[in-house]
């Protein structure tokens, strides 16, 4: 069964509302690098979140929190490599339905990153380019959830080991007309299983299990 291992932990999502109180936008007002992260929280607190549902609002919030630590603060962000390394550092530490609800809410979500992070007030506004749509990001999960079959061997180094050819095997396995099949998906991990008393805190490991049983 993959172990959790240590993902955001809740009391990061607690401290939005204590910076929410803090971080109110002034006309003219230039933040420093260190309060990005939190700017964009809690921006995120203020609209995305409230359209989402259920375990969604969470699980966006977190992948967020993911792909901040990825990015950092500029000045340029290119996106479809940032999304391809957020999954890859994300790797098995999540049920492969956190991959499905991310994919799900690409859309607002994408909306949300083109409209709010060039418009941090940062002394050096942040720039995206190399935009993600929906099928990029289809295509990079797909091919994050075959490295993730690997992964799960509990033998990471097996990747390094891996041709291109054998890895295009991989997601052929996962997909159907070059799209993802989750139910090929769910048949390849579901016996697999995924450990969640691992989790760093009892927020975090709800979360986790709902994920399994969407």
């Amino acid at each position: 069964m993959v172990k959790q291992g240590r993902f955001a932990k809740s009391s990061k999502l607690k401290q939005i509302k204590q910076i929410r109180r803090r971080l109110h936008h002034q006309p003219g007002r230039v933040i420093g690098p260190e309060q990005f992260q939190n700017f964009v929280l809690v921006r995120y607190d203020l609209t995305l979140k409230k359209k989402y549902r259920h375990s969604d609002k969470e699980t966006m919030q977190r992948f967020l929190i993911e792909l901040l630590g990825v990015a950092g603060a500029g000045p340029t962000w290119p996106m479809a490599t940032l999304v391809t390394k957020t999954f890859s550092q994300i790797g098995i530490r999540v049920p492969y339905q956190f991959y499905r609800q991310v994919l799900k809410n690409w859309e607002s979500f994408n909306h949300f990153l083109e409209r709010e992070i060039p418009a941090v007030p940062l002394k050096e506004r942040i720039s995206l380019i190399d935009l993600a749509s929906t099928a990029d990001v289809e295509q990079i999960i797909l091919r994050q959830l075959a490295a993730n079959t690997l992964l799960s061997t509990g033998n990471p180094q097996l990747i390094k080991l891996m041709r291109p050819a054998q890895l295009d095997s991989l997601v052929a396995n996962l997909s159907s007309d070059q799209a993802i099949d989750w139910q090929k998906v769910k048949a390849v991990f579901e016996p697999i299983g995924f450990d969640t008393t691992t989790a760093p805190d009892s927020a975090t490991q709800q979360w986790l299990n709902e994920l399994k049983e969407l």
